[in-house]
């Protein structure tokens, strides 16, 4: 059966490949292909198909196929691997430009540090419960786990892996982002000598789906540009049952980082907020074990704020700022439910006291995806979802981002102000508040690291949140 999707892989390779930045110019190239016609020597294959495999114009072209590596089924056919140094004698990088369009659960194309096929550290771009994904996961004697899961925004994404003496980290990046963003770390399960390899599986049985390859690097990196991890200067715990307040953290110019707890009547748990010497910083959550309905939110705030949530005051003006950020949410499950969102808080009163309103924008969450424009803020579509009155305020107006979820790097808060007033807001309300983080409910786990968090009112550019 045909692809569903010939032009518009077609074009996404074409789009990818020819305008992509190149990786950065780090440490020293042990190997390099591009796959130009051919595959480079020293290329082995495990459970080769070559029907199913191409090098042409696009690259290294492999056809995503039934089967599976994860766990121990270990029967994933067209596993392309080579040698690797040992990052016990230097650090050491792999990466790799991918590009797919999945349709089925768990469909996927994985850059992998690999020893054999029961230990390995994958990181790929996967089809999750209906999210296109980058997922990192760990595999020692079969007995695989999930380091993280974050949205995808976009089709084609360079990934690489880091290794530093026992340690490697996951990073990738999209034509969105010319930063490399972090996934997730943890140990190697270092079992003889390591390979890099590219694992292609769990296609879909009726559809022929075809991954394109490029750019693929083995790096050598000297010890000054070598990977460390973040050394945390503050971290703050709130542990469940909780009383209806959590820590927080001052940050720069009136930013609050910290989390508003509901009150648990029993239930376990543990939150956490922080910040790191690099300046950036975030919160990470435990409620596979908690029994409240209610959501718990931790990020941050600015301003005006209802309930217990953590913020300071703030004279936005009445005017409704620009938000310039990176933030990354990374699960440790695939089925807690969360959402990644920025609530805009408006008040009618001349002192911004009363009733608030709430405008929210969606950027990750579980459940359909939003298929109807209502605007464009110059940076993502967004759908309308509705207006209902909430506990919070007389009204909340709500936005959904388009297509693939996850953080863009500005919002424009005045297109979706515009858009709630065309639907019945007062022209009266004014900004007085502004929040930006996650709403967890029970059976969840993850966390959001945030590299920049920066509000831009009237052309004047507010920090909170930002690596030094």
């Amino acid at each position: 059966m045909p692809s569903p999707y010939p032009l518009l892989a077609a074009l996404l390779a074409l789009a990818t490949f020819a305008g992509a930045a190149p990786h950065p110019d780090v440490g020293v190239v042990v190997f390099r292909d591009d796959f130009n016609g051919k595959l480079a020597d020293g290329w082995f294959w495990e459970r080769e198909e070559r029907a199913n495999w191409r090098v042409g114009p696009a690259g290294l072209e492999v056809c995503v196929q039934p089967g599976n590596m994860w766990g121990g089924a270990n029967n994933a056919r067209n596993v392309l691997y080579r040698p690797l140094p040992d990052p016990a004698a230097g650090p050491v990088e792999i990466s790799v430009t991918l590009s797919n369009v999945p349709s089925a659960q768990w469909e996927q194309a994985n850059l992998v540090w690999f020893y054999d096929d029961s230990n390995m550290v994958k990181l790929n771009m996967e089809l999750v419960t209906g999210r296109f994904t980058i997922v990192m996961g760990r595999e020692e004697n079969d007995r695989a786990r999930t380091v993280a899961i974050v949205p995808l925004d976009d089709y084609a994404v360079d990934l690489r892996l880091q290794a530093v003496g026992s340690r490697v980290r996951g990073q990738f990046r999209t034509r969105h982002w010319q930063q490399w963003r972090d996934v997730g770390e943890c140990d190697l399960p270092v079992k003889g000598p390591p390979k890099a390899s590219l694992h292609f599986y769990n296609g879909p049985p009726a559809a022929v789906h075809w991954v394109s390859v490029r750019n693929f690097a083995i790096r050598q990196m000297p010890p000054e540009g070598a990977w460390r991890p973040r050394v945390r200067a503050t971290e703050q715990t709130l542990r469940l049952p909780g009383n209806g307040t959590g820590p927080a953290i001052a940050l720069e110019h009136g930013f609050v980082l910290g989390c508003g707890a509901p009150a648990f009547a029993k239930g376990e748990g543990e939150q956490r907020i922080y910040r790191h010497q690099d300046g950036s910083g975030g919160w990470s959550w435990d409620r596979r074990a908690t029994a409240s309905p209610q959501p718990l939110r931790m990020g941050v705030g600015l301003g005006k704020l209802p309930g217990g949530e953590p913020s300071a005051a703030f004279d936005f003006g009445g005017e409704p700022p620009g938000l310039e950020l990176d933030a990354v949410t990374r699960l440790e499950n695939d089925h807690g439910d969360h959402t990644l969102a920025a609530h805009l808080w408006l008040s009618a009163s001349p002192a911004g006291d009363g009733p608030l309103t709430r405008i929210s924008v969606l950027f990750d969450w579980y459940g359909p995806e939003a298929t109807g424009r209502s605007l464009n803020d110059g940076q993502r579509d967004y759908e309308y979802v509705e207006t209902r009155e909430t506990t919070e305020g007389p009204a909340q107006y709500q936005y959904r981002i388009k297509g693939l979820r996850g953080a863009p790097p500005r919002v424009a808060f005045d297109a979706f102000l515009k858009d709630a007033r065309r639907r019945g807001l007062s022209a009266n309300t004014k900004v007085v508040g502004l929040w930006f983080g996650n709403e967890i409910w029970d059976g969840s786990r993850g966390g959001t690291l945030v590299t920049k968090l920066d509000l831009v009112i009237n052309g004047r550019r507010i920090s909170g949140l930002t690596t030094k």
